[in-house]
């Protein structure tokens, strides 16, 4: 049974991600020096809450599935592993060769140029946008085992106190940094699963009053989340909390539709979308498009819709529908 506010919640949180990078492409090119500071705004504003609020929805709907699986610990784990690694393998070749054809020829640059050396390296070293689902692969193995010795909120307050204390790791290991990072938000995640009717009894009554706290929080903090990863957490965490309430308040209003689409097939929206919005920068600019609000407006939309129906052709074939996770290329049974 799929939880409707919060697929919403997750194509919005989809949605962000794919402006967040729109505008990251745009202040790496320098292609509207004089709008330099609002892009830079922009992209601040959203990098300072859209992967917690994405790591937060996944930890909440991991604990919701996996607690009414009846298989045990191991299997799920093996079938989760199962599921993630193909597809992460697949488009970190597919990625790595756009990058190396468009690097090799021309005029369409997606990021920086990747060697066959990264391409080999992809199990410690993911590569550009994809530390997200590697991450997530991870996650995926240690929670559940940890939480089958501790309790959720044990496992939580540890890794967030490595997020506020650990020094950042250097070198080939330096994706340790990412996957704290992101355990902080999926454990918490897992917390608010666990305690979630203790939780909606204490603040449903008050959800506006919550609501003004969580964006006050957010916006007395943001300025400072260059100072402590303190500040980046309560940042996020306020953030985070303001959307939820605000999407479970709009949960019946029609115009939260296009949200929930997004949400549903917010995975493959997250691996296809650069395919897009790196190459329209570059037509937008042959074109003489110079219009910020247009091409970063078109470039967002298109680079969200044009995956969609994507995933849905590749759902439509059982061959292929395990591409972006919506079936399983091999499944470990009890």
């Amino acid at each position: 049974m799929r939880i409707e506010w919060l697929d919403s919640l997750k194509g919005f949180a989809i949605f962000l991600v794919v402006v967040g990078h729109v505008v990251l492409g745009y202040l790496r090119a320098g292609i509207f020096p004089e709008y330099q500071w609002s892009l830079q705004l922009t992209h601040d504003l959203i990098y300072s809450f859209h992967m917690p609020l994405f790591f937060l929805i996944s930890g909440f709907l991991y604990k919701l599935t996996w607690s009414k699986k009846n298989t045990g610990i191991v299997i799920n784990i093996v079938n989760k592993f199962l599921n993630l690694i193909p597809m992460y393998l697949l488009f970190s070749v597919v990625f790595w060769i756009s990058k190396y054809y468009a690097s090799l020829y021309g005029k369409i640059q997606m990021s920086d140029f990747f060697t066959f050396s990264d391409l080999m390296h992809i199990y410690i070293a993911p590569l550009s946008y994809l530390w997200f689902l590697y991450v997530l692969i991870w996650l995926f193995v240690f929670v559940p085992l940890f939480e089958s010795l501790f309790k959720s909120l044990v496992i939580f307050i540890t890794f967030l106190l490595l997020y506020l204390f650990l020094p950042p790791v250097e070198g080939i290991f330096k994706v340790v940094n990412s996957i704290i990072y992101g355990g902080v938000y999926f454990t918490l995640g897992s917390v608010i699963y666990t305690y979630y009717e203790s939780i909606k009894n204490i603040i449903s009554k008050n959800l506006l009053i919550v609501g003004l706290i969580s964006i006050l929080m957010a916006s007395i903090s943001f300025p400072y989340t260059t100072v402590h990863t303190a500040f980046k957490f309560v940042c996020a965490l306020g953030a985070s909390s303001f959307l939820a309430i605000l999407f479970f308040k709009l949960k019946d209003r029609k115009l939260i539709t296009f949200w929930n689409i997004c949400g549903r097939y917010s995975l493959g929206i997250y691996i296809l979308h650069l395919y897009f919005s790196s190459p329209l920068r570059t037509i937008f600019k042959n074109l003489s498009i110079d219009n910020i609000i247009v091409v970063i407006l078109l470039s967002c939309i298109i680079s969200t819709i044009i995956p969609i129906f994507i995933v849905m052709f590749f759902d439509r074939f059982k061959i292929t529908s395990w591409i972006f996770g919506n079936s399983k290329l091999m499944k470990i049974k009890a």
